[in-house]
């Protein structure tokens, strides 16, 4: 019998031999230097597709010899080693994964060297049309091609096909639909131990990014420039925080803990998704890299049991899908910067990309999104291609105060989410914290 570790072996086996198939459609022999002896060196998130990043890397180091290590941190962690880092001229870490929303904070300090000339001077193999749209977006500041979206997220609305199937309702569209399908699984003995929903509710960065991810499906906006399709989304961010559509959205989110689990208050992206795959759960919403968490039979009670759909939108609105992720960008620190280009370059491409996708990684190039074999494997695939389609790049701010003013308006959303405020004074606050940060920073 083969245990779980020659199973493991063969299929990392398995992979390699399938990346040097691909990776025969590109000449990297021409492409790539010789960087033997070196030791690339990657900080990244632990999201579920550092795993995916580990299970290719060997096809980098047959092909230019250098060993490739992959360092992984928790989301504040990470933000704040990478900044010290950047600060401290620190060149320890070659190639810097970060969240998309960090771009003009890490540009603006000088942390990054612009990938502008590279994609120009080798168009076919980065191949940068062939990034979703928002992906692209999401590696680029201020008209400059700054890194590669090589980890692009879209959140969608997860459900049971089980229960649903059991209870004879529709997946619901709206958030009313949404909430009474929540209510129907809810303390009801047809369905034991299981909750309706679960949402990102944490005070700070989680309620504050849970926010800034439904208010376009709710009617609203963040700030008043900010509008879908603005070619100057950040002309004038005065913040419209405590408008209507955003009480009425963050009351929604008070609402709905009556459907969640004991302690949903303070759940953040790991709780929910694993509530999920425990099978505690009829539905959640969660960024598309997590439905791997669900969908894997050894830490997942509801493999092969739920599908996803598009995320709600309020009564006589549309669906703004959410899109997030994660940029990888070379350090303007680092002394390995050729092996570090040619790495991105080669670990970005479109048959390495469709590898890690494979591997578990998230899709961030329409080729993955369509690959019929991608689609047979995580068939939510086909929804994330869809979700693409109307995303808004500034869905959440980007500019060089993000981090600390989705943590602003996250520490209010949870004060209503707990009770501690209504939802128009929670709103009001953050309006009045929000103005104060972006004039002492002279953004408006």
């Amino acid at each position: 019998m083969q245990t779980a570790k020659m199973i493991s072996s063969i299929s990392v086996m398995a992979l390699l031999a399938a990346s040097t198939a691909m990776a025969q459609e590109i000449d990297w022999k021409s492409q790539l230097g010789d960087h033997s002896g070196k030791t690339l060196r990657v900080m990244t998130i632990t999201d579920p597709f550092i795993d995916s990043m580990k299970a290719v890397k060997d096809g980098f180091t047959n092909l230019t010899g250098a060993n490739v290590e992959i360092d992984g941190y928790g989301y504040d962690a990470l933000h704040e080693k990478e900044l010290l880092a950047c600060s401290q001229n620190d060149g320890s870490y070659d190639v810097l994964l970060i969240d998309g929303i960090w771009i003009g904070e890490f540009a603006e300090a000088g942390c990054l060297d612009s990938a502008e000339d590279k994609i120009s001077e080798n168009p076919d193999t980065f191949a940068w049309d062939d990034f979703t749209p928002s992906a692209a977006g999401q590696a680029s500041w201020e008209g400059q091609r700054m890194c590669l979206p090589v980890g692009i997220y879209y959140e969608l609305m997860y459900y049971r096909t089980d229960l649903f199937e059991k209870a004879g309702i529709k997946v619901p569209e709206t958030f009313e639909e949404l909430k009474k399908a929540a209510a129907t699984f809810t303390n009801n003995p047809e369905f034991p131990g299981v909750y309706g929903y679960a949402m990102n509710n944490k005070r700070g960065a989680a309620a504050g990014q849970q926010w800034f991810e439904w208010i376009y499906s709710a009617g609203g906006k963040p700030w008043a420039s900010n509008d879908i399709g603005s070619a100057e989304p950040y002309k004038d961010q005065t913040p419209t925080l405590n408008s209507q559509e955003s009480v009425d959205l963050v009351q929604f989110f008070r609402d709905m803990v009556a459907y969640g689990p004991p302690g949903v208050e303070s759940f953040a992206w790991d709780e929910r998704a694993n509530a999920f795959a425990a099978g505690k759960l009829a539905m959640i919403n969660d960024w598309s890299v997590r439905a791997q968490i669900a969908n894997d039979p050894k830490q997942s009670q509801i493999a092969g049991k739920f599908k996803a759909a598009l995320m709600p939108h309020k009564d006589g609105g549309r669906t703004v899908s959410p899109v997030g992720g994660w940029i990888a960008c070379v350090n303007t620190h680092g002394a390995q910067k050729d092996a570090a280009w040619d790495y991105l370059k080669w670990f970005a491409s479109k048959p390495v990309h469709r590898d890690f996708v494979l591997a578990g990684g998230p899709p961030s190039r329409l080729s993955a999104m369509q690959d019929k074999d991608v689609q047979a494997k995580f068939p939510w695939t086909e929804v994330l291609f869809e979700a693409q389609k109307d995303a808004w790049v500034e869905v959440r701010p980007r500019h060089p105060l993000a981090f600390q003013l989705i943590d602003t308006v996250g520490a209010q959303v949870n004060k209503a989410i707990i009770g501690e405020k209504s939802a128009k004074e929670a709103m009001d606050g953050a309006q009045e914290d929000v103005t104060k940060l972006l004039k002492q920073n002279g953004l408006l």
